[in-house]
């Protein structure tokens, strides 16, 4: 029986000692995942005359090197929406799009301690990996290369670590199309983790990129931002999609690629929310504050307070 070894990734384009950090793969013809495993996916898409890097990750090693060298066009930034783990590398960035209820949020500081906070959390997940792993290598057997968790990148000072914000270049608008060469991504404005969240949608492809409306639990719905009932109603127009999806790609944890079956389901748990019949069992989210978690059978919904429903 072979144990995986903990090396590092094998990269579609070297970009330095900085690109360990990343899993870089091919998710079909112009279409790239750069992900931060543990952390956060990014997407590449590339067209016959540019490209669009679907969010810029953590900002904690060099993602527009790996995007450059996959891409080989020119290149332009489209946030899903304003939070710091989709916009930490826009630094990197002269053409930053965001929807225009992003834009004044992107270009303010971040909240006191949140940096800081997540490097603690970074830390606490980096140190319960090796339990997990050694769990994982004599029972499981699950963890896969793409799903190694990696140590913070050479030189990389995480007590110096910072969110930096960042300006929009272009407002986006529900309905809007971007034009990258022979694949068009349209944009979907669905409100709910924040009020500027954005999904693209490559209608000729049957590809959607959800951003963080669509994810494989916990889904975030506590943040002050958040909006259930906004949530609720962006996931209901999602599920109408389902029979022209073929593939779904999230932007949070390790099961990227998901079928379009996901979209009705997370539909149908939002509703349940909304309705109060919703189970929850307390939990604790990466920055450590208190939430209610409803558990479904692919993903979960972290939601503040007293939410209704059955306490389990």
């Amino acid at each position: 029986m072979t144990t995986i070894r903990e090396v590092g990734p094998v990269t579609l384009g070297d970009a330095g000692p900085q690109s360990a950090w990343f899993d870089v793969r091919s998710l079909e013809p112009g279409v790239f995942l750069i992900a931060e495993p543990g952390h956060v996916n990014s997407f590449l898409v590339v067209g016959d005359d540019r490209a669009v890097l679907l969010d810029t990750g953590l900002g904690v090693a060099d993602i527009r090197a790996v995007a450059e060298g996959l891409s080989g066009k020119p290149l332009s930034v489209v946030n899903t929406h304003y939070h710091f783990d989709h916009t930490g590398g826009n630094r990197q960035f002269d053409q930053i799009a965001i929807h225009r209820d992003g834009a004044a949020l992107l270009a303010q500081p971040a909240p006191e301690g949140l940096a800081q906070g997540y490097m603690e959390y970074t830390r606490r997940m980096i140190s319960a990996w090796g339990g997990y792993k050694d769990l994982d290598d004599s029972y499981f057997h699950l963890v896969t290369a793409d799903t190694l968790i990696r140590p913070l990148p050479p030189g990389f000072d995480p007590q110096a670590y910072a969110v930096t914000p960042s300006k929009a270049t272009q407002l986006l608008d529900d309905g809007d199309e971007l034009d990258l060469g022979g694949r068009v991504l349209r944009v979907m404005h669905t409100p709910g983790h924040s009020p500027d969240s954005i999904c693209l949608l490559d209608e000729h492809n049957g590809l959607l990129f959800g951003g963080d409306t669509i994810n494989t639990g916990p889904i975030y719905a506590q943040l002050e931002g958040s909006d259930v009932t906004a949530f609720a109603a962006s996931t209901r127009r999602l599920a109408g999609l389902r029979d022209g999806v073929r593939r779904v790609f999230v932007c949070h944890f390790m099961r990227v690629d998901n079928p379009s079956s996901l979209l009705a389901e997370i539909a149908d748990g939002f509703e349940q929310l909304l309705a109060g019949t919703a189970s929850y069992r307390d939990n604790a989210d990466c920055l450590g504050y208190p939430v209610r978690e409803a558990c479904f059978d692919h993903f979960s919904v972290f939601v503040a307070g007293d939410a209704g429903g059955t306490r389990v």
